[in-house]
């Protein structure tokens, strides 16, 4: 038996009844704290279900009705914040006898900013008035939904007493679900993504969460994290409501008992596939105010509620004419991905100011407010085949495929099918690179600029250095000004040697045609003490622990190390200490990683880059003095701060 289901969200200003409602509706109270009972008023969200089985075409279906009941007073609004994100439906309940009150607007203009589609007005207690006041309010609410997205939604006029209407809302309820469109891309376009809003333990089975499947699908056995800390959990058992289910679809909510500790799991986390989850503590955003005089501080602290999750953060507007993006900046650790709605309240939390969705989790460390970086917000905002195709002709440095896919959520048969669609024209290249998983995507008119501006610098070089054997990516690089990521700039190298419009000999690139004959000292380098500083990795010996190795006079090996400095195939760090240019590449990435892990991505220490690194304290200093040098790190009392990108500094 097939089961479809739909997610209801009530809201509205508090002692409204929604709560009688819901109970009305599934026999079920949703209020079950205590002090909810006692005082009347909800306080947290509750759930509850209708069921109803119908037979469609021979075809026999159970429809659940899925409520997420919401608080209605302005204490509990982060609790309504936390229980709207990812239903599908909405019933605005209003109290006939009090009409449209504060918490009416605020839920709206919230459920409005949180994408909600669809809906219905419930105007309760017409026990309690005239049939005067009914119209008279039913024409005001229709005013008030205006531009909203309950314009024109039906209005059932219903009793909680005598529950005259009732019947009339469950009907339009089962209408609803019978005919909604399950958007089955969803679970073949993105990989799973559910969101918990309550956790807890049921003897005999262990950990149960409840929530929504935001995307994808999943099945008992799946493996998938816990974006609180990245635990792997295993799906044990699912079920709707009661009964138990196969699979998780997106759009549905579900209960999975998962294999972990009820300690590791709480609300607003999220559980999903190990290649979507990406924690974050920035973003670029789409933003909407709901008044368009309220003005952002960035120096203030504003409240963020995405998914089920809250979060302190800073705002910052990327475009200061239009005001349409900005960056956010969190405190605390954020799962999000493109197309995510968001809802921001003031630095005091007492007013929503505002919300909108998420853009790129992948923010640049610089021209963050470029016309190009505007531009390509801009362009994101397409449908996902459309916005890589376009991304791709307005971008030099070509698209990241892995990180347009992990930012879109996108499964990697999906990614595969939409490059596919879009290479048909044979204008694109699909570049790969020596890490899995970077591959690029660039225009064929980029790709030809850069062909022709390496293929000339090479030649220009052996124009200039006929002795020399060529020339090494990190000189290669800078000599030609690229801009783009060192790992494009490698794999059009590598796209250049494949197709034999250059050679690669050692570390040196050159035109297949070229000839050089080595020199004494370069000969030296490359049998005797290349291999050696290979194999020492990150902690090369000493020019005088060299000799020794080596077995080269030290006059004759300094000689040796100075001339293939100049030639690119050494970089000097020290007096005394010389390292290849790849290591140099990998321990300015190792510290771009160490600055990823402080909490703030701010700056690190001399102990932490040593604790990190297993290098000796003295070795660590000379290594970030020369970092300091060449202007890729800055030094600010005990604390370092990368200053740009290790690839502006030293090339591929």
């Amino acid at each position: 038996m097939q089961s479809n289901s739909l997610i209801v969200a009530t809201a509205g200003h508090v002692d409204h009844g929604k709560t009688s409602l819901v109970k009305h509706i599934t026999g079920k109270n949703t209020d079950t704290l205590t002090e909810e009972q006692e005082r009347g008023l909800t306080i947290n969200v509750g759930f509850a279900y209708h069921q109803v089985k119908e037979t469609i075409d021979g075809d026999t279906r159970q429809f659940t009705i899925g409520f997420v009941d919401v608080p209605g007073h302005i204490d509990f609004i982060n609790n309504m914040l936390a229980g709207v994100g990812g239903v599908d439906f909405a019933l605005l309940v209003i109290a006939a006898d009090d009409g449209i009150m504060p918490q009416t607007r605020e839920h709206l203009a919230i459920m409005d900013l949180l994408g909600i589609s669809k809906g219905a007005v419930v105007l309760t207690k017409i026990d309690r008035v005239d049939n005067a006041r009914i119209k008279a309010l039913t024409l005001e609410i229709e005013r008030l939904l205006y531009n909203t997205f309950l314009v024109k939604s039906p209005i059932f006029p219903v009793s909680n007493q005598s529950k005259d209407g009732i019947p009339d809302l469950i009907s339009h309820l089962h209408w609803t679900l019978k005919n909604k469109n399950p958007d089955t891309n969803k679970n073949q376009d993105n990989n799973f993504r559910f969101l918990v809003d309550r956790a807890f333990t049921v003897k005999g089975i262990g950990t149960v969460v409840t929530g929504t499947t935001r995307s994808g699908a999943a099945t008992k056995d799946t493996q998938i994290v816990c974006s609180r800390n990245s635990k792997n959990v295993r799906i044990r058992g699912l079920k709707l409501h009661e009964d138990p289910i196969e699979k998780t679809s997106a759009g549905q909510r579900a209960a999975l008992n998962i294999h972990i500790d009820l300690n590791n799991v709480k609300r607003g986390d999220w559980l999903l596939s190990p290649i979507t989850n990406k924690p974050i503590t920035r973003f670029d955003a789409s933003l909407v105010l709901l008044n368009k005089n309220t003005s952002i501080n960035e120096n203030a602290e504003y409240h963020l509620y995405i998914g089920a999750s809250h979060h302190i953060v800073n705002l910052r507007y990327l475009n200061q004419e239009q005001k349409k993006y900005i960056q956010v900046k969190s405190k605390s650790l954020i799962v999000a991905h493109y197309g995510d709605r968001f809802v921001i309240r003031d630095p005091a939390s007492e007013i929503t100011i505002g919300g909108g969705q998420v853009v790129d989790i992948f923010v640049p460390r610089k021209k963050r407010s470029s016309q190009l970086r505007l531009k390509t917000l801009e362009t994101m905002c397409n449908e996902d085949t459309d916005a890589l195709k376009c991304l791709c002709e307005i971008s030099s440095t070509g698209i990241n495929l892995s990180q347009f896919s992990t930012n879109r959520n996108l499964a990697p048969t999906f990614l595969e099918k939409i490059i596919k669609e879009i290479q048909k024209g044979g204008i694109y290249r699909n570049l790969e690179t020596k890490i899995f998983g970077d591959n690029y995507l660039l225009h064929k008119k980029f790709f030809d600029e850069h062909r022709h501006k390496i293929l000339s610098e090479i030649s220009e070089f052996h124009k200039n250095n006929p002795s020399q054997r060529g020339i090494s990516e990190p000189a290669l690089s800078k000599s030609i000004n690229f801009s783009g990521s060192h790992l494009l700039f490698s794999a059009l190298l590598q796209s250049l040697i494949n197709d034999n419009s250059i050679k690669l000999s050692g570390t040196l690139l050159h035109n297949p045609s070229h000839r050089a004959v080595l020199s004494n000292e370069e000969k030296e380098f490359f049998s005797k003490i290349k291999p050696i500083l290979e194999t020492a990795g990150t902690i090369p010996p000493r020019t005088r622990e060299l000799v020794d190795l080596t077995n080269i006079p030290l006059k004759p090996l300094e000689r040796i190390l100075r001339e293939t400095s100049k030639a690119g195939s050494l970089i000097r760090v020290a007096d005394n200490r010389y390292y290849l240019p790849e290591t140099i590449m990998a321990l300015a990435e190792f510290t771009e990683k160490l600055v990823e892990k402080n909490e703030n991505k701010e700056g690190f220490s001399v102990i932490q880059f040593r604790d990190e690194s297993g290098i000796g304290r003295n070795l660590c200093i000379e290594i970030l003095e020369y970092f300091d040098r060449v202007g890729f790190t800055h030094r600010d009392g005990n604390t370092r701060f990368v200053r740009t990108e290790k690839e502006n500094i030293f090339g591929v």
